[in-house]
């Protein structure tokens, strides 16, 4: 049978009881939370201040005609769009699950996260009780050969331990780990917008999308209908495409033109995206003459076959 238990960790000693255990964890991965998801509301914050079709969009309710809603609702449907198992893409997720094995070797309390973003896993990792780490990797899989690094029994010991957690004698395990104590992250895709901005103080969602990010999509759309792009068959000449397009820009943003174009006015607070769609500044358009410069170097790239 297969096993691929990648993110398997041990607790050392020094690790606290499950009680303080939880409650460490419970903190740092909120703070892990926060740290991810202010770049997504950032992310969805511009999509509506940027791009016309959005603003227009009908979304349904009225609570779509105010910014905040509009960026949540964005991002919801993004995510919920993916599968009819929302959880399941959720980059934001995590829980962790515990168990213990007790045998003539001793005593050994694992611990295996499930994470949609390897950031809470390199967190947990940090954790340190009196200086000295609390987590340690314990990881096994049977599908190529065992780390150089880890002797023979310790593998073994491993690929035992876990197979005694999948698979206890107890009608609760049926070969997953459903049936260990843990705990999850209460917060979720829907409410990453709350989550993070209520109970907060203003956070400069600029910090979290570069200016200049925001000037490259709004080129891309600006040049892409003035191309009169024939309809390419196949991904790799779609992707070839897509890429000559931005070459042409990252090439005119290097030049002395691009630099002095206009930027794209800052996204408002958060304390401020109450604001209703209606009452946004005009979308940013790039200036019609640098659209013509990319347009330019995308021809002659096209000639020249690159």
């Amino acid at each position: 049978m297969s096993t691929k238990l990648y993110d398997g960790l041990r607790l050392t000693a020094h690790a606290p009881d499950l009680f303080e255990l939880t409650r460490m964890i419970s903190k740092r991965m909120r703070e892990v939370f926060r740290e991810l998801a202010v770049p997504i509301i950032a992310k969805n914050v511009a999509r509506v201040v940027d791009d016309t079709e959005i603003r227009g969009r009908e979304m349904g309710g009225h609570l779509h005609d105010y910014l905040v809603y509009r960026a949540r609702k964005l991002w919801v449907d993004e995510q919920t769009g993916l599968d009819h198992r929302p959880a399941f893409h959720d980059p934001l997720r995590f829980s962790i699950v515990f168990g213990e094995v007790d045998d003539d070797h001793g005593t050994r309390r694992l611990a295996y996260p499930f994470a949609g973003n390897r950031a809470y896993t390199d967190a947990l990792m940090g954790l340190e009780a009196d200086g000295r780490p609390i987590f340690v990797d314990y990881h096994y899989q049977n599908q190529t050969d065992q780390p150089e690094e880890i002797r023979d029994e310790e593998w073994k010991r491993r690929r035992d331990d876990w197979d005694r957690l999948l698979n206890a004698d107890d009608r609760g395990a049926d070969g997953t780990f459903a049936h260990l104590p843990g705990w999850q992250l209460p917060d979720s895709i829907d409410g990453v917008f709350d989550a993070v901005l209520l109970g907060y103080d203003d956070i400069d969602l600029n910090a979290h999308c570069v200016v200049e990010d925001r000037m490259r999509r709004a080129l891309k759309q600006a040049v892409a209908p003035d191309l009169n792009l024939d309809e390419a068959t196949g991904i790799n000449r779609v992707l070839a495409r897509n890429r000559r397009i931005e070459r042409a820009v990252e090439h005119h943003l290097s030049t002395a033109d691009g630099a002095a174009m206009p930027r794209p006015a800052p996204l408002p607070g958060t304390q401020d995206l109450d604001i209703a769609i209606s009452e946004l500044p005009p979308v940013y358009e790039p200036p019609a003459g640098d659209v013509a410069r990319i347009i330019a170097i995308y021809r002659k790239q096209q000639l020249a076959g690159n």
